[in-house]
């Protein structure tokens, strides 16, 4: 490890022990060289942000489809019910999609039964999640359909894609 003068020198302005998790690697892009910072010197510790990010590649979905708000779509979830497991269906429209394409993601789909409104948040990347259909792509102007929680009758609809591509036509 440096000395502190050898730290000063190169225009760090702080003491390695001082940096704070979130600045770590904005302060080794700094203090080193931007080979250094993606770890092909020894010397230089490999960031634990980087160290997270490979970890969590191995459990994202890579058969996942292009879910967007608005979108018809058909989850199917595994239940456990003491040592059996079943498939249950939730079909719904996608309100939102929420905390980026990332292992965080979710998305809230909501469905209506006999006049109550149901939502729920599936985290799109868990192992519970059996596979996701889309039944049908509705067109929207918006990234969160939260005013669909109100709106009744003909106010729920939404157009459809293929409608919209038949009169850009």
């Amino acid at each position: 490890m440096a000395s502190a003068r050898e730290w000063h020198s190169r225009g760090c302005g702080f003491k390695p022990h001082r940096v704070h998790n979130g600045h770590l690697a904005q302060w080794l892009a700094r203090c080193f060289d931007i080979a250094e910072v993606v770890g092909s010197n020894p010397s230089v510790p490999i960031t634990m942000a980087a160290k997270t990010e490979t970890f969590l590649k191995s459990f994202l979905r890579e058969n996942l489809p292009d879910l967007r708000p608005g979108d018809t779509v058909r989850v199917h979830q595994k239940i456990k019910e003491g040592d059996k497991e079943r498939i249950q269906v939730f079909e719904g429209r996608v309100l939102a999609r929420k905390h980026g394409r990332g292992i965080n993601s979710t998305i809230t789909v909501r469905k209506t039964i006999s006049s109550v409104g149901v939502e729920r948040v599936f985290p799109v990347h868990s192992s519970i999640i059996e596979k996701i259909e889309i039944v049908k792509r509705e067109r929207v102007r918006r990234a969160k359909l939260y005013y669909l929680r109100k709106a009744k009758g003909k106010k729920v609809r939404l157009k459809r894609e293929e409608e919209i591509e038949k009169t850009a036509e």
